[in-house]
């Protein structure tokens, strides 16, 4: 969270937070220090699955490589495109297309609500009045942080309370929602920091786990319609004779040969031309899909009345299959900070007169709704999981185009895997070494170093059997809607709606801060000079802000019940069965 820098003029060392120096105490690291160390380092591990997927992404993390507003535009569209991003028709098949429009459209208001509160609430926790504490608790200097005068000379310089620059470093997403338990509302959820930030990254671990379990899906499903397609009239004594047909359920099997070494991958340097082969991939691969149903004429027999699409698509159960779907297609959490943080005018993300993230999400949901509407106009009841599986047989252009999106998915594994396992890495790596020497806290720290053989070996099986895990539930589980609709009802529920509703909730809490001023309202203007219209007109927001926070809270327990049910339900039911998708067209 700080950099140490050392300069002959003199021969103390001095903290750099973004150009302000603040003199430090140099002296043999004590215990306490070296626990400083150890928490310190848990923090940047807890970064890491941020910085591993910014980078393979193509987001420069240096200061001179700054990204442009419509450079993070385009980040922001890439990092929705994938699982759920193909299986918006399918989803349009659970509420019809009126209201699969109408709802992707509110969805898309309600994710851009959320995710505009993450990231204001991130820039105002790293400037104006939480700039002195949170840095004087990074240096484990309580005393500055409960202001003691005797520390003056150790204190930061005084920062601007409406200040609107950045002087601390970028939070990740966890880090983010456990500062706002732990500074705002007076502190009166400050005991619920650790909790907020361990569930917020289970969260993460299990959706993008998840994902990667949609990936391998897609994966195999695509090679059982080639393999089939081309061992249709094979020899009896081939081998091909003997795939043709083949149950789905070896795919994910047969696969593993392809999903294993790239899921393998731990080093950013590796997974960024992995990254570039996929996203090259997958959004050709989405054009071409884009330009077959709408104009291709695959010669396929017309769609029965009971496979035409529908308006409006009874009963409402079926509804929270959408949503989950659609979430899953929206959310791009997982990236906003790290995309933030590259930004030359981070401010203008969320902010006049850009607003990127606005525009962003404008294009998210017009190529959301886009594929949705026309995918399921073209192909009714008979949508899959994946539009590109749907793509006709015995034409070459569909093969094209379902080899380029199974490849982008493939290469894009590694990446989706990583964060996962990064995550879950700060885990297990805290319980082997605490369980070394049946201590924590002291010996030497090369001892901890992650280039070690003992934790790269830990490492290295910890990530193979995460793989296998994936393997293992594709078999199970071969169909991809139930799944797509799982993760997004369940994983992106918590991620883009509960978690910041109960993180904006806790943010207006009160009408004032501690201080006795009025409390800056969440993009950081300066209150009214007028006090008390001032606070009548806040009270009014606060309530308004609390009433739509609690609809959102409502709705996105519905959709993550309700989606859940169902499609484990659905799940089960196949899992018990021959485990084969429906047919393709």
């Amino acid at each position: 969270m700080v950099e140490v820098q050392s300069q002959t003029a003199s021969p103390k060392p001095v903290v750099v937070i973004r150009g302000t120096e603040v003199p430090m105490v140099v002296g043999s690291p004590t215990a306490s220090e070296m626990r400083r160390r150890r928490r310190r380092h848990s923090r940047l591990m807890s970064n890491a699955s941020s910085v591993v997927s910014a980078a393979a992404a193509g987001i420069p993390d240096s200061e001179k490589h700054k990204i442009s507003n419509n450079e993070a535009l385009m980040h922001m569209v890439k990092a929705t495109v994938g699982g759920g991003f193909l299986a918006m028709p399918e989803a349009f098949h659970n509420i019809g297309m009126v209201m699969g429009v109408v709802g992707t459209a509110i969805l898309g208001i309600s994710v851009l609500n959320m995710m505009s509160c993450i990231v204001k609430c991130s820039q105002i926790l790293r400037s104006g009045k939480y700039v002195d504490i949170i840095l004087a608790e990074q240096n484990g200097n309580n005393a500055i942080a409960k202001g003691d005068d005797e520390n003056d000379d150790k204190k930061p310089p005084p920062i601007k309370q409406y200040s609107k620059e950045m002087v601390l470093p970028p939070m990740d997403y966890p880090d983010t929602v456990a500062a706002v338990f732990k500074y705002r509302a007076r502190a009166r959820f400050a005991r619920l920091s650790s909790f907020a930030r361990n569930f917020t990254s289970t969260s993460l671990v299990a959706t993008y786990y998840g994902v990667n379990i949609i990936y391998v899906c897609i994966v195999a499903n695509t090679c059982k319609q080639l393999v089939d397609q081309y061992t249709a009239n094979a020899d009896k004594d081939s081998w091909g004779y003997l795939m043709n047909g083949l149950s789905i359920r070896w795919y994910p099997i047969i696969t593993a040969v392809l999903i294993i070494p790239v899921g393998m991958v731990r080093l950013i340097k590796y997974l960024v031309p992995f990254s570039i082969a996929a996203n090259a991939c997958l959004l050709a691969g989405t054009v071409a899909v884009f330009y077959f149903i709408t104009f291709g004429d695959d010669g396929q027999n017309p769609l029965a009345p009971e496979e035409k699409a529908k308006l409006v698509v009874w009963p409402a159960t079926q509804w929270s299959l959408f949503t989950g779907s659609a979430l899953c297609s929206l959310e791009g959490v997982g990236m906003l900070l790290h995309i933030e943080n590259a930004m030359s005018k981070p401010l203008e993300l969320v902010g006049p007169p850009s607003y990127t993230l606005h525009r962003s999400i404008i294009v998210i949901v017009t190529m959301n709704s886009a594929l949705g509407l026309f995918g399921y106009m073209r192909y009714g009841d008979r949508c899959l999981g994946s539009i590109s599986l749907n793509l006709p047989e015995d034409n070459r252009l569909s093969e094209v185009i379902k080899i380029m999106v199974a490849v982008g998915i493939l290469l894009t594994y590694g990446l989706q895997l990583t964060v996962t396992t990064d995550l879950a890495w700060q885990g297990l790596r805290k319980r082997l070494i605490r369980s070394k020497d049946g201590v924590s806290d002291c010996g030497d720290v090369s001892e901890d170093d992650e280039s070690s053989p003992r934790l790269t070996a830990y490492y290295y099986c910890m990530r193979l059997i995460l793989i296998f895990g994936t393997i293992i539930v594709a078999v199970i589980v071969p169909d991809i809607g139930p799944l797509v609709s799982l993760v997004g009802s369940v994983g992106f529920s918590l991620l883009g709606l509960i978690i910041p509703v109960a993180m904006e909730t806790v943010w207006f809490w009160y009408d004032e801060d501690g201080d006795g001023q009025e409390q800056d309202s969440c993009d950081g203007t300066t209150p009214k000079t007028n006090h008390e219209s001032w606070v009548r007109g806040n009270m009014w927001r606060r309530i308004v802000r609390h009433v739509k926070n609690a609809i959102l809270l409502l709705f996105a327990t519905l959709a993550l019940v309700g989606g859940a049910f169902y499609n484990i339900r659905d799940i089960v039911a196949r899992a018990t069965g021959d485990g084969t998708p429906p047919p393709a067209v």
